[in-house]
C-alpha cells in the first residue's frame, strides 16, 4: 500500500485482539474477500492505535474506509473508545469512515 495514493475503491480497514493489544490492518479496497493471512501481514499491520494513526492520515482527503469485521471470526472491533479514537483521527483527517457490523 502507497498510502498517499488515491485508492479506486477506497481502503479497508480491519481488527483483531492479540496479546499485545488491538492490531489494525489498512488495506487498498478490491472486489475480493482477503484471507486472514493477507490482513494479518506484517506489512500492513499496525500494532498500535498511533501506528493506526500516522498510516490514517497519510491518505488522501474525501478517502473512504470500510472497517469490515464479519469475514473471519478472529476479526472484531476493540471497545467503544478506541471506536470512538478512530473516528476521531479519520474525521481530522477527512476520511470517510463506514463500520460494518453482523
Amino acid at each position: 500500500m502507497t498510502p498517499t495514493q488515491s485508492s479506486m475503491k477506497g481502503y479497508e480497514l480491519y481488527s483483531w485482539q492479540a496479546d499485545s493489544g488491538w492490531n489494525f490492518a489498512l488495506v487498498v479496497g478490491t472486489n475480493r474477500l482477503k484471507t486472514f493471512d493477507e490482513i494479518t501481514s506484517p506489512d500492513v499491520t499496525s500494532k498500535s492505535l498511533s501506528e493506526l494513526r500516522s498510516r490514517l492520515l497519510l491518505l488522501t482527503k474525501g478517502e473512504d474506509i470500510i472497517w469490515i469485521t464479519q469475514i473471519d471470526a478472529r476479526l472484531a472491533l476493540p471497545p467503544q473508545s478506541i471506536i470512538d479514537e478512530v473516528k476521531a483521527i479519520c474525521q481530522e483527517a477527512g476520511l470517510n469512515l463506514t463500520i460494518t457490523t453482523r
